[in-house]
Formats: C-alpha cells, sequence, structure tokens
C-alpha cells in the first residue's frame, strides 16, 4: 500500500511549519550528538587539508605577495561545511530505505520541513567547526580586522552555506539507492566547486576560459565575503552575490525537495 501526504500537508500554517522543522531537526541533532565521530570528522579533515595547504602554499603564496594567513581559513571553513553538509546525504538515504520518509508522508507535515530540519543538524555540527578553524585560523596568523560585528557575520555566512549545500546533499539522498552510495554520490559536486573555485588559488592562475565561472559560482563567492569580512574590505557588492546564490539554491532545493517528499512511496 502506498502513502501520500494530503494536499493540507503541503499548505501547513507557518506554525505547523514550525512545529514540524523544530521536531524533526531535534532528531537530527540527536542522531549526530550520538555519534561522536560524526563531529570529529568535520572538524579533524579540514585541519588536516589546512596543515597540508598551509606546510606546502604558504611560502610560494606569500612571495607571490599575498597574506595566505588571510586567504586560506576561510577556504578551510568552506570545505568543513561541506563535509558537514555531505552527511545529510547517507542520513536522508537512511531514512528512506527504512521507511521513515514514507511514515513522514502519511502524516500532516508540510513537505519541505523534513530537508530543511535534516539541515538544522548539519547547522548545528558546524557551528563546532566554524568555532575551531577560525580559532585555528587565528593561531596561525588570520585576523578579523573589521571588528567583533564582522566575526558574527562570518559565522553566520558559513552557517548559512552549510544549511543551503545541506539540503542540495538531502536531495542527493532521496535519489541514491544506498546510503554508502549517497556518500559517495555527495563528492561530485564537492570536489569541482570546491577546486575549481577561488579558495586555494587565485581566479588568474586558471585558464581563461575558465577564469568566469571561478569568480561566479558559488564556492567562490563564499569564499570571498568571509575573506572580506576578517579583513575589513567593502562587502556590499560580494554580499548580494552570495545572497542571490544562497536564496536561489536554497528555494530550488526546498521546493525540489517537497517535490520529492509529496510524492507516493514505493
Amino acid at each position: 500500500m502506498t502513502a501520500v501526504v494530503s494536499d493540507d500537508a503541503g499548505l501547513a500554517p507557518a506554525s505547523n511549519w514550525w512545529r514540524d522543522v523544530r521536531i524533526l531537526g531535534g532528531r537530527s541533532v540527536s542522531l549526530w550528538a550520538r555519534n561522536p565521530a560524526s563531529i570529529m570528522g568535520a572538524v579533524l579533515f579540514p585541519l588536516v587539508f589546512f596543515a597540508l595547504f598551509n606546510l606546502t602554499m604558504r611560502k610560494i603564496m606569500t612571495a607571490r605577495g599575498f597574506d595566505y594567513a588571510q586567504l586560506l581559513p576561510p577556504t578551510v571553513v568552506v570545505q568543513a561545511m561541506f563535509f558537514a553538509a555531505m552527511s545529510s546525504a547517507y542520513w536522508v538515504c537512511s531514512d528512506r530505505r527504512s521507511g521513515m520518509t514514507g511514515r513522514l508522508r502519511s502524516m500532516p507535515i508540510h513537505r519541505s520541513a523534513p530537508i530543511v530540519a535534516r539541515s538544522v543538524g548539519d547547522v548545528s555540527r558546524s557551528v563546532i567547526s566554524v568555532v575551531v578553524l577560525a580559532a585555528v585560523g587565528v593561531a596561525a596568523g588570520m585576523r578579523f580586522r573589521a571588528g567583533p560585528l564582522a566575526v558574527l557575520g562570518f559565522l553566520l555566512v558559513a552557517l548559512v552555506f552549510a544549511a543551503v549545500v545541506s539540503m542540495g546533499m538531502g536531495l542527493i539522498g532521496y535519489k541514491a539507492p544506498t546510503p554508502e552510495a549517497a556518500s559517495s554520490l555527495a563528492s561530485v559536486p564537492y570536489l569541482p566547486l570546491l577546486m575549481l573555485s577561488n579558495g586555494f588559488a587565485p581566479t588568474d592562475d586558471f585558464p581563461g576560459w575558465l577564469q568566469g565561472w571561478i569568480e561566479h559560482q558559488p564556492v567562490s563567492r563564499t569564499i570571498d565575503l568571509l575573506r572580506l569580512l576578517t579583513t575589513g574590505g567593502p562587502t556590499q557588492a560580494a554580499f548580494f552575490w552570495w545572497l542571490g546564490w544562497m536564496v536561489g539554491l536554497g528555494v530550488v532545493f526546498v521546493a525540489a525537495a517537497a517535490s520529492l517528499v509529496g510524492r507516493s512511496a514505493a
């Protein structure tokens, strides 16, 4: 027998939507809180990358006139947000395979609540990653030159990015055949988006035909804004570029997830 979420569930009042997200988000938080290895992974892997790039590239980039202590930490923070969000693909697929998603379809909940709630768990874990990596960055020479509000902005920009990426990774979980396959497929968007960005090397180092993409893609725009929040440069243009990407991608991901949750369970 199939279960189909009702139309009323898709158009639930805002108060019910918040309730659904709060309840399901609490479940997501409890899942990672019971798995310390997931916290270690979200912090340890980016720290390893930070150490490797700092050791191998710092002298080269400094010789070229770049302050690598300011350039590298925002990139590693974005990378950590990817690592935290990629678990969303695994857990969404696990819920689908276990029948949890099917049970949610039969309940009067908002269709977008599960994917948003899943991102709540990833964002809560990402707070730990951002704080630890920012502290390590400061120890390595990064400075927040724009004051306390910029520090708060740095945290919020990183967490919003993590939330949006988490929702995108959740879509992979809805379609992947197994949780293990979902984890592998999550690397497909992660690698080109991060490596083909201005995170580890300036845009001018890439071939000319790629530079337009490198400069304007969402990961580069997020890294640009994080860097400006540490150096104290003008942030208005960078902020609106970043906001456009986050709102656009967020709307697409939530709408797609709501459509998937609203379909009949197989």
